[in-house]
């Protein structure tokens, strides 16, 4: 039997119109989204449908309106017989892996994204923190020029060979990203986010966010989740309590995730989400894995047929 994975992209996947086919062809997603509305306090679907995409977008609504799309999209897969071996999220997108793991229900999950976007969007309100990508330069030679600049800046992201996130204070991105495009990188592109995500900065939000992981119920993962903050496989419940949280200070693992889930035999994944980021860095850090899109009800069609 064919080993395959279940991938979820994260926050800058959101896009307007997300899940309204889902609502539309399947009463599961249609369920789903009636319950965020009515935890949330306002109409998900709504928001997903109209946006506006600068309200989408915002951390506090982005994250408990992606959780729900990729909630609702895994609920029927499964419904349908595809069940993964493993999951991975990227960042935001891991939450959704540990929905898919079983390690809480639906509700619970929800009250922790939102919670979760909540602290983010406050984390930062003079918007001191930033972040960068750094396009062709590899990790070890960005590690050593941000080192030598003062302020807090760290690599947030490892997405792939030669594509890196780095965050941090505006001052210090800024003038690491200067020195980056002086030692050769291809492009260093600001990135449009209201904080220093994965870095330091994000310590009192972490701090925050602690209580609220310790607050949820949570079970033990059906399957094997890999981490962002580890790259490894994780079950047991107490390591998930603790990861969640290291994870918003931690640089996110990408390419050891995604390797990782190539050594263990998997050969096909689901990007199950808006988009097809995921897709173009697994074909980065390892080809032989074939990623298949799932984000609407024509591509859940396609794969379930």
């Amino acid at each position: 039997m064919e080993k395959t994975a279940f991938l979820y992209p994260g926050q800058g996947s959101q896009t307007i119109g997300m899940g309204v086919s889902l609502v539309d062809e399947f009463p599961e997603a249609a369920a789903v989204f009636d319950c965020a509305s009515e935890i949330a306090g306002y109409n998900i679907l709504e928001l997903c449908s109209q946006g506006p995409i600068e309200k989408l977008s915002r951390t506090l609504y982005t994250q408990p309106a992606l959780y729900t799309v990729e909630a609702a999209l895994t609920d029927i897969l499964r419904s349908r017989g595809v069940i993964p071996v493993c999951a991975a999220g990227h960042s935001l997108g891991e939450f959704s892996a540990w929905y898919s793991a079983e390690s809480y229900s639906f509700e619970d999950g929800f009250k922790l994204i939102s919670e979760r976007g909540r602290i983010m969007d406050e984390a930062d309100p003079k918007r001191r923190g930033t972040m960068q990508a750094v396009i062709g330069l590899d990790r070890d030679t960005v590690e050593e020029i941000i080192a030598g600049v003062d302020g807090t800046v760290v690599i947030a992201n490892i997405n792939a060979p030669g594509q890196l996130i780095i965050s941090g204070d505006k001052n210090a991105v800024a003038e690491a990203g200067e020195k980056l495009k002086q030692a050769g990188a291809k492009r260093v592109l600001p990135l449009n986010v209201s904080g220093a995500f994965h870095s330091p900065l994000m310590g009192a939000a972490k701090d925050k966010f602690a209580y609220a992981v310790e607050d949820v119920m949570l079970s033990d993962a059906s399957i094997p989740v890999y981490t962002n903050v580890t790259g490894k496989p994780a079950n047991d419940v107490d390591d998930i309590r603790l990861l969640m949280v290291a994870q918003l200070t931690s640089s996110v693992q990408w390419v050891d995730t995604i390797r990782n889930i190539a050594a263990s035999g998997v050969k096909k994944a689901y990007e199950i989400g808006p988009g097809n980021v995921i897709a173009g860095l697994v074909r980065r850090i390892d080809p032989t894995i074939e990623v298949i899109g799932v984000s609407d009800a024509d591509s859940i069609k396609e794969v379930t047929r």
